[in-house]
């Protein structure tokens, strides 16, 4: 590469929308096709991410060396990507299933406050998955424990196979601006749910089984929820296409603003 190259990919990196993906990929005691998984999932992001002109920066939750507000810094959207189960006791619960799985109530509490940080400065804010779960935390809701494997949602014991079912979009949600069919088929792989909504939080999407399926900040703050993996390469490329699309546009828009 000449430096005329790297003059020139240096100036497009600082020009570059800069999101901070964080994901907790190393969940303890799960196994490595989980892991891998996981691995793969945040790939797919970054890859995504770099084709509509943005830098993705990751960080692995479990293992973080800074502070949320030093990690914040000059960036202008957030992130906040599947894994392992929520530890209950930072909903008030104690854990009343075997099946919970991968704890870590460090990488936890980290993400719920790189979430209250990042929404505290305007920052938008895209959940996937776990990452919706932890924003209803955040904003102190609760989850469903255990939905029961004979749901639409599994498709294996620690959800490292995906399954295919419908959402239907909300009307006059910030999701029903994104996509032009109000429903929609996810790929997904979940045995935990939102159960109380967090204060501040209207729902965007359901399964035909009620389970909820996205939510959104009822207010201005672009934070937006979704249980689904759009980013499982099974998963439809323009709904996925369509989503970061508007979390870029907000990201843009909080930048021209400043922070």
């Amino acid at each position: 590469m000449t430096k005329a190259t790297l003059s020139h990919q240096h100036a497009a990196d600082q020009t570059a929308i800069q999101i901070l993906v964080s994901g907790s990929l190393m969940p303890p005691g799960v196994s490595y096709k989980l892991r891998s998984a996981l691995r793969s999932l945040a790939d797919n992001t970054h890859r995504e991410l770099a084709k509509r002109g943005a830098k993705g920066s990751f960080l692995e939750a479990s293992i973080r060396g800074a502070e949320a507000e030093t990690l914040l810094a000059g960036k202008q959207g957030v992130i906040v990507l599947g894994g392992a189960d929520i530890d209950p006791g930072c909903y008030g619960q104690a854990a009343c299933t075997g099946t919970i799985y991968g704890l870590n109530i460090e990488a936890d509490k980290f993400e719920l406050d790189l979430m209250r940080s990042a929404a505290k400065r305007g920052i938008p804010i895209l959940g996937i998955c776990r990452g919706m779960q932890l924003m209803n935390v955040l904003r102190g809701g609760d989850l469903i424990q255990d939905i029961g494997s004979d749901t639409i949602h599994v498709g294996s014991d620690e959800n490292s196979v995906m399954v295919s079912h419908l959402v239907e979009i909300a009307e006059g949600s910030r999701l029903a601006r994104m996509y032009i069919d109000k429903q929609i088929s996810v790929r997904s792989a979940h045995h935990q749910a939102l159960n109380r909504l967090g204060t501040g939080l209207r729902v965007a999407a359901q399964a035909a089984d009620g389970i909820i399926e996205a939510v959104e900040d009822s207010g201005e703050h672009w934070m937006v929820g979704v249980q689904w993996h759009p980013e499982e390469l099974s998963a439809s490329k323009q709904d996925f296409r369509s989503l970061i699309e508007h979390f870029l546009g907000a990201a843009r828009d909080h930048a021209r603003l400043g922070d």
